[in-house]
């Protein structure tokens, strides 16, 4: 691939509109937004620049990044400061051509240093809604219930947030630890949460094989899948997966960073792509993984050979997945179809 035509494509991909549906707050939080954070709390002599936390960032497998993770919480200190993560988080997005964003947060996170998910969420409404106005950049919150935690809490986080739902929330999650907690145990949070009126989604099949996606499709209901990238292990699941349609939130970046996968081009995205199942693209957790929604994007032209009419079809999965209206879901359809046009004329 020559110079010019690899400036081409990183230009097209920058350009192209997208849609984000697993990407969590907290890990999204730009790299000098964390360090202003870690600096100002002054404990943390390890970390003396970027590069610092860069070095940081770096896991042995799953387990390490959870623990990372959990260390990097400790610098969240006030529900304040929840208004301006949203606010950069959504803002770096925008600069991507982000159009819509599915978000999770886990405020059950932060109950060691006492704060409330009220608050927590209060002041991620007002840090979206700022970003609305200032980059028209539309997002939903999903609130992730953390599998650690167990169902009796993921109940009361579920009671806490309900007076936010279609003001802010959209929907619940299940992050955390899937090879230690499975999710059979939260079906009745989930039936719960499905009679409110909030949409349903699960991380499964990450760093838990095929039966942790059979248990959150057939115990939870989940209406879409975060990672499924293990689904391969099971035929029958894959099939039952294309049936349905449903959707699988597909982070690649993540995968190899964590060790699920050995590297871009041993992540099964292509074969299910190619399958027919219905697979959208996104980021995870990009500072923590140091990469971008347009990267991964990027990634798999590079690695994967997928071409420009691939790319849209994967974005324009983005709006059937998402937990938009019908009436919304047509009206980005047709801005999307609109700008890809414009994109493969220009380009190609």
């Amino acid at each position: 691939m020559n110079t010019s035509f690899t400036d081409k494509i990183e230009q097209f991909i920058t350009e192209i509109p997208k849609v984000e549906l697993h990407l969590h707050l907290e890990g999204a939080i730009p790299l000098e937004t964390l360090f202003d954070l870690i600096q100002r709390e002054g404990r943390e002599s390890s970390i003396k620049n970027l590069d610092d936390l860069h070095r940081k960032l770096t896991y042995t497998d799953f387990a390490h990044f959870i623990e990372v993770w959990t260390w990097k919480n400790t610098f969240i200190k006030e529900e304040r400061d929840f208004e301006e993560i949203a606010y950069q988080v959504l803002g770096n997005l925008s600069k991507q051509n982000v159009k819509y964003v599915e978000a999770f947060y886990a405020p059950g996170d932060y109950w060691r240093q006492g704060l409330s998910v009220q608050e927590i969420t209060e002041y991620l409404i007002k840090g979206k809604e700022r970003a609305h106005r200032d980059f028209g950049i539309r997002s939903e919150l999903i609130i992730d219930l953390i599998r650690d935690h167990g169902p009796e809490r993921s109940m009361q986080y579920l009671e806490e947030v309900t007076a936010y739902l279609d003001k802010g929330v959209i929907g619940v999650g299940l992050g955390g630890s899937e090879q230690s907690f499975p999710a059979e145990p939260y079906a009745p949070v989930y039936e719960e949460a499905r009679q409110r009126g909030f949409r349903l989604t699960a991380h499964a099949g990450e760093a838990a094989g095929a039966n942790s996606i059979w248990t959150v499709v057939e115990k939870l209901g989940v209406e879409r899948i975060g990672h499924g990238v293990r689904a391969n292990e099971d035929p029958q699941l894959l099939s039952l997966l294309e049936e349905r349609q449903i959707p699988l939130e597909m982070c690649v970046m993540s995968n190899v960073k964590t060790g699920v996968c050995e590297s871009v081009e041993d992540h099964p995205i292509k074969q299910y792509f190619q399958q027919g199942l219905m697979v959208t693209v996104n980021s995870d957790d990009p500072t923590m993984f140091n990469t971008s929604i347009s990267q991964e994007y990027l990634v798999l032209t590079q690695k994967l050979d997928f071409t420009p009419n691939d790319l849209k079809l994967l974005s324009m999965n983005g709006i059937v997945a998402s937990f938009m209206s019908d009436e919304d879901k047509e009206l980005i359809k047709s801005q999307f179809e609109k700008k890809w046009q414009q994109l493969l004329n220009k380009y190609f």
